[in-house]
């Protein structure tokens, strides 16, 4: 016989074998021993829970020639037929595929006859919701007259999708997800039997990636195990599923507890030129925002809203083809401004009245960003012009100290937010992200002051220049040199760097 896949080797034959769910086991147990079958059951939770598994060993136990305690022998003759799958009153079907009233037609055809091998004919429909409406209203009438020996098994993952008429004719399950400790326990028992030798801190990492689901657990399992050495480590598990480094993980979430987009957006930058799953990289953020919150008794209530921030994310990712724009305007969203929904409060500082307005402006910003993309009507590629293209203007730097008072003087741009807008218009996420903090002045010169390094850094760098000359000369005619300004808390950093430059000898015309 051929491999079998760890899953369906290790599929439970017993409901003592079947992890996490006693909740349900005992009472089907309880059942069989009185000989209080139902009619239909509905078996409903998550996947990789047991629901299959649990409606399989039901139907052999109310079969079984000999059972144990409400468990099925597994050695009489109808126990072996039905594993075997030679007894035909055990029908297993997919609804996803076997969906049409016409299947169900076929089922109230066969329900009238007698059973051949068995005490019981079962029906397991998985993924019953996944049924059409005609189906169900067919299926409704055999539920409310159905013969005496014959079960119907429903298993589902979307409960909510299945009509009231036919849940309030069934007795429901709900199975429980799998926790961590009831996934690591059954890793390392499979481990154990397949003699396989392992590292303690991969059967939790492996616990970890399932996410709740026991399939899903023993079938990274069988991919680890197919490739690794001797000895199944961690490590070896992160390079198979491509986690990405823990490193790179904290540096993202230390750069959005202290609001710097520019370092976040290029670490996330890295994360997508290795190719990595971007819903997986969500989780693994999100995973750590939640750690963080367990062992930390400092503005929580941040913490808890950039959770609820990043679970919505991952539901926009699932949704979207633009997966790696919409990542980066969450990022954006989450590194400058306050997630809290009443905007009271941002890093334990108190908020005055101009900066919640700011806040609200750029979290209105970012939500037409988002039904921009969701629409389609947007574009990274490079600058857009409307066909008239600004002169080239004279772009210079300087760097003054921070109680220099000569912005007084100038005149602020009274549209310094509509000009960020039209910024992320045209697709210029980092250049959005530099002007956040800056302020633009107009006078004899555009004047755009900044005392963010970073956002300093990105608005000198020429393509950057020319993107706001452009967006200036075409939506507010204005065309002047640019002058780009980093203040400074005092001039003391300057004189050091020319202090080291002269100290080596190294001749230099502009230290800005």
């Amino acid at each position: 016989m051929g491999y079998i896949a760890l899953y369906r080797k290790y599929r439970p034959n017993k409901f003592e074998s079947i992890i996490g769910q006693e909740n349900v086991t005992k009472i089907l147990r309880n059942q069989i021993k009185n000989g209080n079958i139902s009619h239909a059951y509905l078996f409903s939770g998550t996947r990789g829970t047991g629901k299959t598994s649990a409606a399989k060993v039901f139907a052999r136990a109310i079969n079984c020639l000999n059972p144990k305690d409400g468990e099925p022998c597994n050695e009489c003759d109808v126990c072996k037929g039905i594993l075997n799958g030679t007894i035909t009153d055990v029908i297993e079907m997919d609804a996803a595929s076997n969906n049409s009233v016409e299947n169900i037609r076929q089922i109230r055809q066969e329900v009238v006859y007698a059973t051949v091998d068995v005490k019981y004919r079962v029906y397991i429909i998985d993924e019953v919701h996944m049924l059409t409406t005609s189906a169900f209203n067919a299926l409704l009438k055999t539920l409310e007259e159905p013969p005496e020996n014959v079960v119907f098994i429903l298993a589902t993952t979307e409960q909510h999708k299945i009509p009231v008429t036919i849940l309030s004719r069934c007795l429901k399950f709900d199975f429980n997800r799998l926790t961590e400790e009831d996934l690591y326990k059954r890793i390392k028992f499979v481990l154990d039997s397949e003699n396989v030798k392992y590292e303690d801190e991969a059967c939790k990492y492996i616990a970890t990636l399932a996410d709740g689901a026991a399939r899903d657990a023993l079938s990274i399992l069988d991919r680890c195990i197919s490739e690794m050495d001797d000895v199944l480590k961690y490590e070896d598990i992160q390079n198979i599923v491509g986690a990405i480094d823990k490193k790179i993980i904290n540096q993202i979430v230390d750069n959005i507890l202290d609001y710097d987009s520019l370092n976040a957006l290029s670490a996330v930058d890295e994360v997508i030129k290795k190719g990595k799953d971007l819903r997986q990289f969500t989780f693994e953020i999100t995973s750590e925002f939640l750690n963080r919150l367990v062992n930390t008794n400092d503005n929580i209530q941040r913490y808890v809203s950039i959770i609820d921030r990043l679970s919505a994310l991952d539901n926009d990712l699932k949704s979207t083809t633009r997966k790696e724009i919409v990542l980066k305007s969450c990022i954006i969203g989450l590194c400058n401004v306050s997630t809290v929904d009443n905007v009271q409060s941002v890093a334990n500082v108190s908020v005055d009245g101009a900066y919640s307005k700011k806040i609200e402006i750029l979290e209105r910003e970012i939500k037409e960003l988002k039904e921009r993309i969701n629409s389609g009507n947007f574009t990274t590629q490079g600058v857009e012009t409307s066909g008239t293209v600004a002169p080239k203007v004279n772009i210079s730097a300087k760097t003054a100290p921070m109680e220099s008072k000569e912005e007084e003087k100038l005149t602020e741009f009274p549209n310094t937010e509509e000009l960020k807008k039209a910024v992320i218009e045209k697709g210029k996420i980092k250049l959005y992200s530099a002007l956040a903090g800056a302020k633009v002045y107009i006078d004899e010169a555009v004047r755009i002051i900044t005392t963010n390094s970073f956002g300093y850094k990105l608005l000198t760098q020429d393509e950057n220049a020319e993107v706001m000359a452009q967006i200036l000369y075409e939506k507010y005619n204005v065309n002047k040199n640019i002058i780009l300004e980093l203040k400074t808390e005092s001039g003391e950093s300057i004189s050091k760097i020319e202090k080291i430059l002269k100290d080596n000898n190294i001749e230099y015309t502009n230290i800005d």
